[in-house]
């Protein structure tokens, strides 16, 4: 990856080290294989966070705020939308017995492992990325969608479906009738 975050933990200094880090989306790819690309467009993301580190375990504490590029669900239009979170990480150096098959505890699932010299911050930054997509966009709250019949953005132009519009799942009740 061309724009690795690496960061060498014993270069740490005992106060901490703060990591500032801006962004695009052409850096958001790198992290990605080709068939799991994400489904928007990466505007720009700024990162604040502070690395400190004791007896080995490293603690990464800060925040993130990102503007996307996503489309909305209603309507089908280019929308952008700000995102953003604090964020947290406890990474402790990985021992030779540590199998992702044993069974874990409660405490053990906050905790991430971190191997050699080297963490890097890229995958964490772009899971909390990913974590704060909607998983249904909306370009604003009053988006009104798609026509169901004609496929009109309902948003920019009307049409006059609603009036003709049958529907064929009630169609056989239409001359039922009930005789006292």
């Amino acid at each position: 990856m061309a724009n690795s975050l690496k960061i060498n933990v014993f270069l740490i200094p005992e106060e901490g080290q703060r990591f500032v880090f801006s962004e695009g989306d052409t850096w958001l790819q790198s992290c990605f294989k080709d068939s799991e690309k994400p489904d928007f467009v990466l505007e720009k993301v700024d990162v604040n966070c502070l690395i400190t580190m004791t007896s080995g375990t490293i603690f990464i504490k800060g925040f993130f705020s990102a503007l996307i590029d996503i489309c909305c669900s209603r309507c089908l239009e280019r929308a952008s939308l700000p995102i953003g979170s604090d964020f947290a990480y406890t990474l402790t150096p990985a021992k030779a017995e540590t199998r992702e098959d044993l069974e874990l505890t409660p405490e053990e699932l906050e905790i991430s492992y971190y191997q050699g010299d080297f963490i890097d911050l890229a995958p964490i930054i772009c899971e909390q990325i990913i974590l704060q997509v909607p998983m249904k966009a909306l370009c604003s709250e009053e988006c009104k969608g798609l026509c169901l019949h004609c496929g009109t953005n309902l948003n920019t132009s009307s049409c006059n479906c609603h009036l003709n519009v049958v529907n064929n799942r009630m169609a056989v009740l239409k001359n039922f009738r009930v005789k006292n």
